[in-house]
């Protein structure tokens, strides 16, 4: 018995090394966070990197590749394959900036826009119990420390 008490005890001593590591929590909250919002898209042509890109056209209108990629810390050529791949599904068009006429702008199609209003109920039930199950102190608290955190990581 006491080496199988011994044993459980190292366990709990390795599993509270790791839970003391700040990035590996963020990891695992990360990814905790992402298979139970997938469960949101279920039944709908859409990825998570893929609805991300869709929330991000619907709040700008009309935007970039290049700045979808840098709202969603995506890299550009992957924002661009996403891009294509929802053209086909008639969820997104290009058009030409006014601006500069190299540039191409994604916007939302009427599909697009229709695809959101779908699953966007869940998402936002799911935003509404997460902040009440850390209430107001600590919902200002985390993201007081999450914007500490991106600002710091995002310098160069």
């Amino acid at each position: 018995m006491h080496q199988n008490s011994a044993t459980l005890e190292s366990q709990l001593e390795k599993v509270r090394e790791l839970e003391s590591r700040l990035t590996f929590r963020l990891s695992v909250l990360s990814k905790l966070l992402d298979k139970q919002s997938q469960e949101f898209l279920e039944g709908t042509p859409l990825n998570l990197s893929s609805y991300r890109i869709l929330a991000v056209v619907r709040t700008f209108e009309a935007i970039s590749i290049s700045d979808i990629s840098r709202f969603n810390a995506m890299d550009r050529g992957q924002v661009s394959r996403a891009a294509i791949e929802l053209e086909k599904l008639h969820l997104v068009c290009f058009r030409a900036d006014a601006v500069s006429k190299r540039k191409k702008l994604v916007v939302l199609t009427d599909n697009g826009h229709d695809l959101l209003a779908q699953v966007q109920p869940g998402f936002d039930n799911y935003r509404d119990t997460l902040e009440a199950a850390l209430g107001p102190d600590d919902l200002s608290a985390l993201s007081s420390g999450l914007n500490k955190l991106t600002e710091f990581i995002s310098r160069d």
